[in-house]
């Protein structure tokens, strides 16, 4: 489900170049009933085109609040529902930690937990 998902974002994205290897997802905090959550973004960090991780550490240091109801909201709008389940199954089966990169190799259909 999640390769499939991501395989379909891929493929709609414009590309003027050779077509996607691998695609990034990074993690966030999302708060529950009883406290912080951290899970697997729903929006695409990276998309490469080549077997090499590219450098998703984060350029900026600043950290900016965003209230929950927005945060919710553009997820609702923006992400793909059916990626977001996934990515949600997949955190509460193998629970990412801060730094951790889950990358979709898409040829191969791997999905892989990479720690920092």
């Amino acid at each position: 489900m999640l390769v499939s998902r991501v395989k379909a974002f891929a493929a709609g994205q414009p590309w003027d170049g050779r077509p996607a290897v691998a695609a990034y997802f990074t993690t966030t905090e999302r708060r529950a009933a009883d406290g912080m959550r951290l899970g697997w973004s729903p929006f695409v960090a990276a998309l490469s085109d080549t077997e090499a991780i590219p450098d998703l550490r984060p350029t900026r240091t600043t950290v900016t609040t965003v209230p929950v109801g927005e945060a919710a909201l553009a997820e609702e709008v923006f992400a793909d529902p059916e990626l977001t389940a996934a990515l949600n199954r997949l955190a509460v089966l193998d629970p990412p930690d801060h730094g951790d990169i889950l990358r979709v190799h898409l040829p191969t259909r791997a999905v892989t937990r990479i720690s920092t």
